[in-house]
């Protein structure tokens, strides 16, 4: 494996911006890394803050546009690691490839839950205006959420924004 480099950001610079095609994954050293979509928007979102590990790996992997846009949210040092640093991790170090697939699976099982999350509240949502009941004040706050999130989401891909 080449030398690989190092870098630190200072609290509030973007490390990545939402949308670039960027083959490198960042792993913490020191600091802490929040993660936006829609960073600098009035729909910004934050989807999750870091304080060690490694993120940016979706995008190596898949070769495809960053989804979110990464801030440090105090002084932080990442070691960037590029596709052939990755590849040559398999052989070198397989208990960080290990860890990273580790992060990836806790992040699959949360988007799993917030799905489950979602269809839940839908359902009750459903059967309250079926049964001509009216929606619980945690059900209405859960809906809008929810919604609020999906509308994000669309504009992120750029579609339709529904009420």
């Amino acid at each position: 494996m080449a030398e690989l480099q190092e870098r630190v950001f200072k609290k509030g610079e973007v490390v990545y911006r939402q949308g670039q095609y960027e083959m490198c994954l960042y792993d913490i050293l020191y600091g802490s890394v929040s993660l936006y979509q829609n960073y600098g928007t009035k729909e910004q979102v934050l989807i999750k803050a870091l304080h060690d590990g490694c993120f940016g790996e979706m995008e190596l992997i898949e070769v495809m546009p960053r989804t979110t846009t990464a801030v440090a949210t105090e002084k932080t040092q990442a070691r960037i690691y590029t596709a052939e640093d990755f590849g040559a991790l398999f052989q070198e170090k397989p208990a960080m490839v290990m860890a990273i697939m580790q992060q990836m699976s806790a992040r699959i099982r949360e988007l799993t839950r917030q799905y489950n999350d979602a269809c839940r509240i839908v359902a009750e949502s459903m059967a309250a205006e079926k049964a001509g009941h009216e929606k619980s004040k945690t059900l209405q706050t859960e809906r809008k959420k929810l919604s609020d999130y999906y509308n994000a989401y669309l504009k992120l891909l750029g579609g339709n924004l529904t009420d």
